[in-house]
């Protein structure tokens, strides 16, 4: 694995935007092309990174699968001399942090972005920190992708990371990108500066340094006015992330439209970020055929993104964004793919193993499809099971494969369907083939930890810009179905009730300039 730099601290310039999921697309057009085998060669060519046990295996060709995808500062091919990196040093840390989940099933695709900022227990000792901090050390990936598991429940299936070069160098064989651009816009900082409205073309370093801003700055008319006022986009890093999101759209649908019509930009596009991409060593060229393959008909504008809940916290000395916790949970269940109880497989469930031959034990859950890891291997006596507020069925599920009757105990920490088990030296070992669920006792909830209804439909947060530039878009979630489990609590009279239904997610928070709608207009 490779080293992360460990340069920390405050930095002034901002985030780039994570493009990708183009180089998987131009991949899968050379494919379509008839150049599988060029596209292989090529595919072999591609930085890895092991991210071992921390990632899930996913070896069915049509199961929902999670790529997290990372952006990185890092420089790497670029000039000493270029604008990129004016008043800056070169590091290598996560800025942008996406989640795209694709299910073939149901033919849907989401993309989550985490705020780089977001306060976190970050691993791998699960101290307080910003979540990007997790990426610089020496554990890199695999530490980024635990710190996600551990807080938010969503098990990672790949992973794939892009820098400065490979974005830039992607716009550059597209030639331009076209918009159609609302209002003037600038940013000192990056050196943004369309002025134009109406459709206009993005070129490589315009649209690098459209990603980049954070010190976003607009007119309120549709035609540039000399010496006229600038509106301040105060939503910085959030708003960001909406316009990243709403870019990579645009981008993505000009690499799919010119890719897949003419191999010979296919094959560009990937050279220009074979240098710059970096993937898991499990993602590999045929993988990504069999997914483009299924997705080849899915229109770009149907893929639903979502940005984290998070409020802005601390102080001028050290500003983070705060997770809202009960905000967030409709959104995470799109991404932890949450369904009934008796709908559960073990690939749905994180288990993290704790006690004697807790490596051993890890093993043996990931080898029957658990997206399991090893942990500390203190000495205990009795097999424990702990689990949270959405994991009974889980724990249930993880005890029938066990060849002892665990104790169950609730934790309320434990989000989504993780679970975490410390194994004891009562346990004779683990079943390939698991007891009936049936003959597994229901794990109880405390009297005063007992949710009456626990539904997975988040309130809409927004944040909203004065001025006539100013864009809140609340767009549902496509339902992955609906989920009601109801179990008695012994002692207790009330019921526990699941849905995912329609998800009410805030999908765009700041100043989006470019109209999505007319951009499709501009040639």
């Amino acid at each position: 694995m490779r080293a992360r730099s460990s340069s920390r601290g405050r930095r002034s310039w901002p985030q780039r935007l994570l493009i990708t999921f183009n180089i998987l697309v131009a991949l899968a057009a050379l494919v379509a092309a008839g150049g599988f085998g060029l596209a292989r060669q090529k595919a072999s060519q591609l930085n890895t990174v092991v991210i071992g046990s921390t990632g899930r295996a996913t070896d069915e060709v049509d199961a929902a699968r999670n790529i997290l995808l990372v952006g990185t500062d890092s420089s790497s091919g670029l000039g000493k001399n270029d604008p990129v990196l004016k008043g800056r040093k070169s590091e290598h840390l996560a800025d942008v942090i996406m989640v795209l989940r694709v299910d073939p099933k149901q033919n849907t695709a989401s993309l989550m972005s985490i705020p780089r900022d977001s306060y976190v227990e970050v691993a791998p000792e699960y101290s307080k920190s910003k979540i990007n901090s997790a990426y610089g050390g020496s554990g890199g990936a695999a530490d980024l992708i635990a710190t996600i598991k551990h807080n938010f429940g969503i098990s990672i299936d790949n992973f794939v990371e892009v820098d400065f070069a490979g974005f830039r160098g992607l716009v550059e064989v597209l030639g331009s990108i076209p918009v159609y651009n609302e209002h003037p816009i600038s940013d000192r900082q990056t050196g943004l500066w369309l002025i134009q409205t109406g459709c206009i073309k993005v070129d490589p370093v315009q649209a690098l340094a459209y990603v980049r801003s954070r010190h976003f700055r607009y007119q309120t008319g549709d035609t540039y006015v000399k010496n006229g006022k600038w509106t301040t986009d105060p939503s910085s890093d959030l708003g960001r992330i909406s316009r990243q999101q709403e870019f990579m759209k645009s981008v993505a649908q000009k690499a799919i439209d010119q890719g897949l019509r003419n191999p010979s930009t296919a094959l560009g596009l990937i050279n220009a970020g074979l240098a710059a991409v970096t993937t898991d060593s499990e993602l590999d060229i045929g993988q990504v055929r069999r997914l483009l393959n299924q997705f080849q008909t899915f229109p770009v504008e149907e893929l639903v993104g979502n940005q984290l809940p998070t409020k802005t916290a601390g102080d001028s000395d050290n500003s983070y964004q705060e997770v809202l916790w009960a905000e967030a949970e409709g959104l995470l269940d799109v991404f932890r793919g949450i369904k009934n109880d008796d709908e559960l497989e073990p690939r749905d469930v994180i288990v993290s193993v704790r006690g004697q031959q807790s490596a051993t034990f890890a093993s043996q859950f990931e080898s029957l499809g658990f997206d399991a890891t090893g942990g500390s291997t203190a000495t205990v006596r009795q097999t424990v099971i702990k689990f949270g507020l959405r994991g009974r069925g889980s724990a249930r599920l993880v005890a029938s494969y066990l060849k002892v009757e665990p104790k169950f105990v609730f934790q309320q920490d434990l989000p989504g369907r993780n679970i975490e088990i410390e194994i004891g030296s009562d346990v004779a070992g683990i079943e390939q083939t698991p007891v009936p669920i049936e003959s597994i006792p229901t794990p109880t909830f405390p009297p005063d930890r007992t949710p009456k209804t626990t539904s997975t439909t988040t309130s809409t947060t927004t944040t909203t810009v004065a001025g006539s530039a100013s864009k809140t878009t609340t767009i549902p979630v496509k339902p992955t179905g609906s989920v009601t489990t109801t179990s008695s609590v012994p002692g207790i009279s009330t019921s526990t009730s699941i849905v995912v239904s329609e998800i009410p997610t805030t999908t765009a928070i700041g100043v989006l300039p470019f109209n999505a709608e007319k951009s499709t207009q501009c040639g």
